[in-house]
């Protein structure tokens, strides 16, 4: 998909002019029309009585096909058959009078290539309009496409669907998100200010976190990008997007279950100290290694063309919007991963949670430890469960007012930097370490005096000794 509507953008004047300079038959122009005109009239009937004239409209002329390689019509060896279905899909037994205009639709449009994608499957009706199979099948009029003869097969220019009147839902999504996801990724971008400004949370878990947050907040800007500048971006701008964003939010997922992982460690086993810069390097391969396969299977599938055949679905980045155009895919890529990634988190907090209530060993440290992330896991996990919830549940009732009820849960999907930003900096310790940093202890000591004075009486505080961890 990725060459095909940024090939076809290149060539749409070639082919027209190209189609205009070899038509051998008369042409007509009008200045109200979209098209430029040629009439070609192909008497092809059996029986005076089984004649029809419609009109079909074609990319290239009747005598020509495009060529790829050379970006223009050209002349034909075979004139290219156009075939006729019923609505059913039965072929048309009888033959009639056809009318062909030539010309790329004036719209933004797209290929539909039955060969290369089998759900790209079109036929042409009796009336001239184009029946496309994919989703629910759609009839669309001569203005909304043409039919593109190459040397391989019959394709499809189709233009993309009108907009339809905005509704709440819509303009929630239109308006909110990109608001809501700006605030979070500033909120994201100062939690990452603070754990790098701060030397005693850069601990294996701070680390960890750092990779999470980054992740989180460079997949919500891909985000905002993707929902106000879609339109303004090249196709190739679309399906980087489009395949960054993927990568990210599986970065972040990624490293969010390594922090459950670690935290079951360190609450099952006492020695953590030896959990240093060897083990960041293996979390590290593991993270971003999974991100990268995961990114690297689904764009392989969508531009390799050895891959054709694969049983795994074609993302089509960038074919109707940039991000995955088909829910088959968005769940062999996206929530298929998260939902496995999500379980095993759930089973790692669930036994750190049975040893912290089973054994009185563990000190307050681990559970002061374990309370912190568990927040981090409710919100980055339970929120995307439900999220995935109401994707399937809307997926299979589109109707489904229950879309305004997951509404919620989505707000609070965006605004997770914000939360995170509240849970792991807008705490005393951090907040003290931070004014220590940036205005001196001194200063610090006058704005948190009884803090100090607790760390002097009580040497253990663990949250003056455990800031983070």
């Amino acid at each position: 998909m990725s060459a095909r509507l940024h090939l076809l953008t290149l060539v749409v004047a070639a082919a027209a002019m190209s189609a205009g300079a070899t038509q051998t038959t008369a042409q007509t122009e009008s200045s109200n029309s979209r098209r430029s005109s040629s009439l070609v009239q192909e008497k092809m009937s059996l029986t005076p009585d089984t004649e029809v004239l419609v009109e079909i409209p074609m990319c290239c002329g009747v005598d020509q096909v495009f060529n790829m390689s050379g970006m223009s019509c050209e002349p034909a060896a075979t004139k290219p058959v156009i075939a006729f279905h019923y609505e059913d899909g039965r072929p048309v037994e009888y033959q009639f009078a056809y009318n062909v205009t030539v010309g790329f639709p004036n719209c933004t449009f797209y290929s539909l290539q039955p060969t290369i994608e089998p759900s790209d499957e079109f036929f042409l009706l009796p009336d001239g309009q184009l029946m496309v199979s994919a989703g629910d099948k759609e009839k669309l009029d001569k203005e909304k496409f043409c039919l593109l003869a190459t040397k391989e097969e019959m394709e499809a220019i189709v233009c993309f669907p009108d907009a339809k009147e905005p509704t709440f839902h819509h303009v929630v999504y239109q308006t909110l998100y990109p608001i809501g996801m700006i605030i979070s990724s500033i909120f994201l971008a100062l939690t990452l200010f603070v754990y790098c400004l701060v030397v005693e949370l850069r601990d294996l878990l701070g680390r960890c976190l750092i990779c999470a947050v980054a992740s989180l907040c460079l997949a919500q800007i891909s985000t905002v990008v993707v929902q106000l500048a879609t339109h303004k971006l090249s196709m190739t701008e679309c399906i980087f997007t489009a395949v960054m964003m993927h990568f990210w939010y599986m970065a972040a997922f990624f490293w969010l279950n390594v922090i459950c992982f670690n935290v079951f460690l360190t609450v099952w086993w006492k020695n953590d100290a030896s959990f240093g810069r060897r083990w960041f390097i293996m979390y590290s391969i593991y993270a971003w290694g999974f991100a990268v396969l995961i990114s690297a299977v689904a764009l392989a599938r969508d531009f390799h063309d050895g891959l054709q055949d694969s049983p795994l679905p074609k993302p089509n980045f960038g074919l109707a919007k940039c991000w995955f155009s088909d829910d088959d895919s968005l769940i062999v890529y996206f929530y298929g991963p998260t939902s496995v990634v999500l379980g095993i988190n759930v089973i790692l907090f669930c036994m750190s949670a049975y040893k912290l209530c089973t054994f009185n060993k563990n000190s307050e440290a681990r559970v002061f430890q374990f309370t912190l992330y568990l927040k981090l896991f409710v919100l980055m996990g339970v929120t995307w469960v439900f999220e995935g919830i109401s994707f399937f549940v809307q997926r299979h009732n589109e109707a489904s007012n229950t879309k305004y009820i997951w509404l919620v849960f989505d707000l609070i999907n965006i605004m997770q930097g914000v939360i995170i930003f509240i849970v792991f900096v807008c705490r005393r310790a951090v907040l003290m370490r931070v004014c220590e940093v940036v205005c001196g202890k001194a200063f610090a000591m006058r704005r948190f005096p009884a803090y100090y004075e607790n760390a002097e009486e009580d040497p253990g505080n663990h949250e003056m000794k455990h800031t983070v961890i």
